[in-house]
């Protein structure tokens, strides 16, 4: 069977309305992986995230190396799979095992101190900036859009300030 559909998103509030009404609702994801070594290993917050999610939607929520792991399997998969990250450091360190897109999705990457606004959903810090540039001249794309109804702006244009 060939692979599945993968949506890999960056978003830092990873399990939220947007991504259940508006992406799942939108394409046909039976699956969501969250990736994130923080909450895989923490039963509560592991639970608070998995609370919020309709029943009919599978989620799991690996490390990086199960993520990478579950990766080389997908091809016993149906559907779309959406894979989620909170963070530009963690997609990078999802990279650097050798995952199999180069598209990649960011959505909200919210406000906090020593951040710039690049779009209404996306401000990034000058290390998050490094990140990505460095990612896109490995030859990875990363498209904003925040819902899949809107908008779509190439980050690196996004970057060198043009839309």
């Amino acid at each position: 069977m060939a692979n599945p559909s993968i949506i890999i998103r960056i978003d830092d509030r990873l399990i939220h309305g947007q991504i259940l009404v508006g992406w799942c609702a939108h394409y046909p994801i039976k699956r969501i992986i969250v990736c994130d070594n923080q909450i895989a290993q923490n039963e509560w917050e592991r639970e608070l995230l998995l609370m919020s999610v309709p029943s009919g939607i599978k989620v799991d929520i690996f490390t990086t190396k199960e993520t990478h792991e579950f990766l080389g399997i997908t091809h016993k998969e149906k559907g779309i799979v959406m894979l989620l990250v909170s963070s530009p450091q963690q997609i990078k360190e999802l990279i650097g095992t050798g995952i199999p897109v180069k598209k990649i999705n960011v959505g909200g990457i919210h406000y906090r101190e020593g951040r710039k606004q690049y779009l209404l959903y996306l401000f990034l810090d000058s290390e998050e900036v490094k990140i990505f540039r460095n990612l896109i001249h490995m030859g990875y794309q990363f498209i904003c859009q925040d819902l899949p109804t809107n908008s779509k702006y190439d980050l690196e244009r996004i970057l060198d300030g043009k839309k």
